[in-house]
This record gives C-alpha cells, structure tokens and sequence, in this order.
C-alpha cells in the first residue's frame, strides 16, 4: 500500500508512466506516479488491513487472525481452481486464439469477424 503525500490519497498501484523526452526510441524514463494526483512523492506503508475480511489491523500483517488467515487461503485456492477452469473452456480458448491472431498479425479483429473470415477461408 503507498499514501501519496502531497493529496494524502491510499493507494495500492502506483500509475506507470513512460516519459519519452522527445525520444522516438527507448531507453524512456520510467515514473512511478500517485494515480490520483500524478505526483511522485510517495511512501510505501505496511498493510494496515485484513486481506480477507478487510478488518483495520492492530499490527503490520496480512490477516487479523487464524481463522481469516485459513479462509483467505481457502478462497485463493478456489478462485485459482477457477481461474483454471475457466481457462481451459472452448469460449477462453477461442478468445486467446483471437487475441494471439491480432497480435502476431497487427491487426483488431473482434471475434465475430475472425470466426467468420475463418469459416470463409480467408484465415
């Protein structure tokens, strides 16, 4: 978690910026921004919540307790199972296909028109 400390805003990513100087190639300067006020004075803080329940904590940790802990470890496990299945559907399957088509080809085809120019013969 960072607090910015010119707005005094939490957050937990800070905003990627690429500044290129005029450059029309890399190497480009990399900035680390506050996302709500683009400001670079920022601090990192300890986690001064619960990941599971959300609980404000008393101590820097993860969990409030055992029991948040074992949950929170359950439900990760759960959504990465589902994640997986998900992944191996027909339906994620054919939007990675569409997706690794447009980028090894340059260009944006939505899924409509790749399964039909596909049908076609013109893939």
């Amino acid at each position: 978690m960072y607090r910015c400390t010119d707005c005094k805003g939490e957050f937990d990513f800070l905003k990627i910026v690429f500044e290129t100087h005029g450059l029309d190639t890399p190497p480009y300067e990399k900035l680390k921004l506050c996302p709500y006020c683009g400001s670079s004075e920022y601090e990192r803080r300890e986690n001064m919540h619960c990941k599971f329940c959300g609980r404000r904590l008393k101590e820097a940790g993860e969990y409030c307790s055992k029991e948040c802990e074992k949950a929170g470890r359950r439900y990760y496990e759960r959504e990465q199972e589902n994640c997986r299945i998900f992944k191996s559907s027909p339906v994620a399957m054919a939007v990675m296909e569409v997706a690794d088509y447009n980028r090894a080809h340059g260009t944006k085809y939505s899924y409509g028109k790749y399964f039909s120019l596909k049908e076609a013969g013109l893939i």
